[in-house]
């Protein structure tokens, strides 16, 4: 049996439609602000990363058949994406969706990446992700206490932000301790650890949006300055006073950011 990813709807299914997909350990409910402003004026399929959830009743189901190979998981993503929509990440779900977009792109109309590294850890070519080894010493947190690990991702992912008390409250709600799966979570850090889009950027033949945070400390907002400008269709934005969730942030900003950049496409 294989695990069948969650996904939640909004909007009107006529209109141009968006898939969306968060970042590393954070379930849907962490995006639903902003797929629900962004409903307002298009279709909106928000779905979560295999095993991540914020639902303890589907624990059982995401035992079996998790599969964070990349290929097999874009087929997944590709079986509940609507045809011809805008593929929009968050840090881990926007490596995900850079490298869709550019493999499969006749189902992608469009990219939008919020706060994503093409390239999450550092290599031998390539500075600007984390330390190798400090990156592995968060993953044998994991490993050994889920919930304490993701309390420190947490306060990471805020640090940096206007308000970062409240803004780490806010993504701890999205959060239930009793649906932590261990699988899920190590299997979506090996993910995060190997993929390099760096290539699949120069490949990209859509319109591409990249948002970023000008005071995140988990990827930085230059990180796709030593990358060869794709063309006329990439644009980058830098959000002032702005960590790692922009569209948290300043949702409003975010909103109108990408519903420009689609309109203008």
């Amino acid at each position: 049996m294989r695990f069948q990813l969650e996904y939640k709807c909004f909007g009107d299914s006529d209109k141009q439609a968006i898939f969306m997909i968060p970042g590393w350990a954070m379930p849907k409910e962490s995006m639903q602000p902003l797929a629900e402003a962004l409903s307002e004026n298009f279709y909106v399929v928000l779905a979560g990363l295999p095993g991540i959830t914020s639902d303890s009743n589907s624990m059982q189901l995401t035992r079996l058949g998790m599969n964070y190979d990349i290929d097999a998981l874009t087929e997944q993503l590709l079986e509940i994406a609507p045809e011809s929509s805008w593929w929009l990440g968050w840090s881990l779900g926007g490596i995900i969706a850079t490298y869709v977009a550019a493999r499969r792109s006749s189902r992608v109309k469009g990219l939008i990446t919020i706060a994503s590294s093409p390239c999450f850890v550092q290599k031998a070519d390539w500075f600007l992700g984390m330390d190798t080894s400090a990156f592995d010493d968060f993953s044998q947190t994991v490993n050994v206490s889920p919930e304490l690990a993701l309390r420190r991702f947490i306060s990471l992912q805020s640090k940096g932000a206007a308000d970062s008390r409240r803004l780490q409250k806010q993504l701890i709600k999205c959060v239930n301790p009793e649906a932590f799966n261990r699988l899920a979570l190590t299997g979506a850090l090996r993910l995060l650890k190997s993929l390099d889009v760096r290539r699949e950027y120069e490949l990209l033949d859509c319109p591409n949006l990249h948002l970023y945070g000008r005071n995140d400390v988990l990827v930085p907002a230059s990180v796709l300055s030593d990358l060869n400008q794709v063309s006329a269709m990439q644009k980058v934005e830098i959000l002032d006073d702005c960590a790692h969730q922009p569209f948290l942030e300043h949702l409003q900003q975010s909103n109108g950011l990408i519903k420009r950049f689609i309109h203008d496409a």
